[in-house]
């Protein structure tokens, strides 16, 4: 692979490019990483052991889970994530003393340093949860209603710490609201093939009311059937932690360690390598730990491209069921091999991924 990029453009906080010369296995282990696992600064409330969040006081109409729920999913807009964990702490306390219903949104939350007891100062504590960029408004955490006769308004205080996760431990830690990829259209050819086929129903003696129906209904869908080989088109949102570029460079390095990992663990015989119970002679399972098919998928097209027919008769990755946290590599060989030598084909192409993601993350 020789990945490239063109068209690129941005509209409406949407970035758009159409990369080629590169195989599906690249293009969607780009998404994948940017849609599960680019760590994020936030609030983790997920189970009561790990609880990030303390509630003191709650008399709204939401109870304590929901509220945790609630607070884990607002972003935190931080690129640095070692300031905030274990260092500060998040703080709000409010009451309703008036005679309406008040909204707590994310204006009001504070930020204390836990050594100094020092407060951030409120305009960087709104960068941290800034306002809407269209609306100016801050996100609402939670409803309080006044006091009633002798029932007083409603209060609610917490503090919460913060921790660093990924939207693979929980969607709400995503870092795009949209991350997507589709073959690049090749328009001649679609082109070429409608207007035969356009030929071909006037030679029905169809209407010409059916025959636009009939080009309408091509171009939304039948096009679709005629792509560039080995090109997609992408179009990526942040959410506002990093920007376009940078989620795809913080991609690239996420999958770039995840290499190196599995480099490091197939070296030092961490990874397991036993002898296949199938069918097929001179076959190897890897079993491979916290890998799925983001990795698994460019290894194996790798080595199906670079091995397969002179020195392998199948190669294929599979990860059972999706809450395994182990994945099997079978590869077979035409003849008797032993463990080092396919330790050397799994490195070779390691190294030349590793080499095809720095490559692309050189073009942005």
């Amino acid at each position: 692979m020789d990945p490239q990029i063109k068209d690129i453009s941005e509209l409406d906080r949407q970035y758009k490019f159409t990369v080629f010369n590169v195989d599906v296995s690249l293009a969607n282990a780009l998404r994948r990483v940017i849609l599960s696992e680019i760590p994020i600064t936030c609030v983790y409330t997920e189970n009561y052991k790990d609880n990030d969040c303390r509630i003191e006081i709650n008399t709204t109409r939401l109870h304590n889970e929901l509220l945790k729920h609630r607070i884990s999913n607002i972003p935190v807009h931080i690129k640095d994530n070692t300031l905030l964990p274990g260092k500060y702490v998040l703080e709000l306390h409010e009451k309703n003393t008036t005679d309406e219903t008040i909204y707590v949104t994310t204006e009001q939350f504070k930020i204390k340093n836990k050594e100094t007891n020092q407060y951030l100062t409120a305009d960087k504590v709104h960068e941290i949860f800034p306002s809407n960029e269209l609306t100016n408004y801050y996100i609402d955490f939670v409803r309080l209603r006044p006091k009633m006769g002798n029932i007083p308004g409603e209060e609610i205080k917490l503090t919460a710490d913060f921790s660093v996760h990924t939207a693979k431990e929980d969607g709400g830690f995503n870092v795009a609201s949209k991350c997507s990829y589709g073959n690049t259209v090749d328009i001649e050819k679609a082109n070429s093939v409608w207007t035969e086929k356009e030929k071909e129903l006037r030679g029905q003696e169809t209407t010409e009311s059916d025959i636009q129906f009939q080009k309408k209904n091509f171009y939304l869908l039948d096009v679709n059937k005629y792509f560039v080989e080995n090109s997609f088109d992408f179009v990526i949102q942040s959410i506002g932690i990093y920007s376009n570029i940078e989620l795809i460079k913080k991609a690239c390095k996420v999958l770039a360690n995840g290499v190196t990992e599995l480099l490091n663990d197939v070296n030092s015989n961490v990874v397991p390598i036993i002898p296949s119970q199938t069918t097929m002679s001179n076959s190897y399972d890897v079993k491979i730990k916290q890998t799925d098919y983001t990795l698994g998928k460019l290894l194996e097209y790798y080595m199906y491209s670079k091995l397969y027919g002179n020195v392998l008769t199948f190669v294929g990755f599979k990860k059972i069921h999706p809450h395994d946290d182990e994945s099997l590599l079978r590869v077979a060989f035409k003849e008797s091999t032993d463990k080092e030598l396919l330790k050397t084909h799994i490195g070779q192409c390691c190294g030349e991924i590793l080499s095809v993601i720095q490559k692309m993350n050189g073009l942005f």
